[in-house]
């Protein structure tokens, strides 16, 4: 029903707007969004599932875990790392990328890796602007998460435990489209068990955005901001790029075009660049047209449907926080949800009594404190996260956006001349039709090729890896300690089964065994 109702509110806002859609299309349409909404549904709601559990089990147990405390290191000692200039962009890089002859990786800067193709002859895009040298920004220094996650100058923060000793490696790990704006929870298992086998995890969050060059700048700019503090504590770390599917991509596109930004390995989950008419079906003929009848304004004072978004996310962002709305909040909703033929009637300003708002957070300071504990809030602050995201996207389509930037074509090319990571892992799912790992592995072996005639000793290792699973394979996985928990009652081959994250788990194995045969 819900489903029938919808597709008739967009008919008619379609029609609204002048755009006629054939019944027949649209049953079309909603079919295939049919078969896409229940795949993607059963996980979500297995995810989201799991994730209820896990915040009622660690709230009715202790879930503390004991850190070991920061190692300072003297300034000027042989531990203490030594700060690479980056030119142009007045931030050292200060964790150094440690390989096998000891010496840092691609240090050069060959302006010439920008000049990708025809595309090149456009102006430079903003993306490559130096980012911010200082930790500026609305993220606080350091804030707890999720679990055992910290989050630091934007960045979801897991340590190796204490008795894994110095971490191996530095794992910069990227998420997928939409997911990637809470990488700690859709990736929670994959990457909590790297972090056990004694990998230090930072995942960058991240919104999804048509600009892929101003995603990474957006990327490495946050990354730069924790890297100071990191290596003043563990020293000289060699730092591995992971990212699945769209961070894949990113992952691809920092270590070829952000020469400063170098990387002793790539480990790349279902890669995938395909262009937004190929991804999304109907783009031309449904889907802009339709954002775009979201984001038009009118002449009646009437909020668009993207304003409508926004509200409701700020909203919903203060309840997430465990907080009141403020009064400047209470003072746009009132605005925003009065006819523009009333406004005149409006008081200048609402505001709370400071005794009524005092009285209130005294009574929601107990519940949002005890959800706070159990992690609930956490979660549910990240859904906002990732909500955040869609009306972005409707507002980037309304204004013209129509594929990807860097074009697809673009993108190979920039991979096949200036690809620079000397050890990379190309995993993908054997029912995964979105994955683009054999393609991607021909261009970098070409890329091995146009590296060798400038340095003949550099060798570029290169593997692909088919494991049995599909695209969401690595989100499809509970926390581990709901796992383990499972495992304990049901077993381990019965706890996997049940709870689907059996091929989550080969993943894990495949990408230690990778990091291992590297010494990592």
């Amino acid at each position: 029903k819900l489903s029938h109702r919808l597709l008739f509110l967009t008919n008619l806002q379609l029609t609204r707007s002048g755009i006629i859609v054939p019944w027949s299309l649209a049953v079309s349409l909603l079919q295939s969004l049919s078969v896409v909404s229940t795949f993607l549904t059963s996980g979500v709601i297995k995810m989201i599932r799991n994730a209820l559990l896990f915040a009622l089990a660690t709230s009715m147990a202790r879930s503390s875990i004991a850190f070991a405390p920061p190692r300072t290191v003297a300034v000027g000692s042989e531990k203490t790392l030594a700060c690479r200039n980056v030119e142009g962009r007045g931030l050292p890089s200060p964790l150094h990328v440690s390989t096998n002859d000891g010496n840092p990786q691609f240090s050069e800067r060959e302006v010439e890796t920008r000049e990708v193709d025809a595309e090149a002859d456009r102006p430079r895009p903003e993306s490559f602007a130096p980012p911010p040298s200082a930790a500026t920004g609305p993220y606080a220094s350091s804030k707890a998460g999720v679990g055992a996650w910290e989050r630091v100058e934007g960045n979801y923060v897991l340590r190796p435990p204490p008795e894994s000793g110095e971490p191996r490696a530095l794992i910069h790990f990227l998420g997928g489209a939409i997911l990637g704006a809470a990488p700690d929870v859709a990736y929670r298992y994959v990457l909590e068990k790297l972090s056990e086998n004694g990998f230090l995890i930072v995942a960058t969050p991240y919104n999804l955005s048509f600009d892929h060059l101003k995603t990474c700048d957006e990327v490495i700019s946050k990354f730069e901001r924790i890297a100071p503090s990191l290596a003043r504590q563990y020293g000289a770390v060699p730092v591995v790029g992971m990212g699945h599917s769209c961070g894949a991509l990113l992952q691809l596109l920092i270590t070829s075009l952000f020469p400063d930004t170098p990387r002793a390995a790539n480990a790349l989950i279902s890669y995938n660049n395909k262009p937004v008419k190929d991804a999304v079906p109907l783009f031309d003929e449904v889907v802009a047209p339709f954002f775009g009848s979201v984001a038009a304004k009118n002449d009646a004072g009437i909020p668009s449907g993207t304003d409508v978004m926004y509200m409701s996310l700020r909203l919903a962002r203060a309840a997430a926080e465990g907080e009141l709305p403020s009064d400047q909040l209470l003072n746009d909703i009132r605005k925003f949800a009065t006819p523009q033929f009333m406004e005149p009637l409006l008081q200048e300003e609402f505001k709370v009594p400071n005794g009524v708002r005092e009285a209130l957070n005294t009574f929601v300071s107990p519940s949002a404190g005890a959800l706070e504990s159990a992690g609930v809030l956490p979660l549910f602050n990240q859904a906002v996260d990732i909500l955040d995201q869609i009306p972005i996207l409707v507002d980037e389509v309304a204004n013209g956006a129509r594929d990807f930037n860097p074009l697809t074509s673009s993108v190979r090319a920039a991979a096949r001349r200036a690809y620079r990571a000397r050890r990379t892992l190309l995993l993908q799912y054997d029912e995964d039709p979105l994955d683009e790992s054999e393609e991607i592995e021909e261009l970098l072996r070409e890329a091995e090729t146009v590296m060798r005639m400038k340095r003949p000793m550099i060798s570029i290792d290169i593997q692909r890896k088919v494991l049995k699973g599909n695209h969401a394979t690595p989100v499809l996985a509970p926390p581990v300690d709901l796992a383990e928990r499972a495992e304990d009652i049901l077993g381990s081959e019965m706890a996997k089964e049940r709870l689907l994250y059996a091929e989550a788990d080969a993943t894990v194995d495949a990408l230690v065994r990778w990091l291992e045969e590297g010494q990592l």
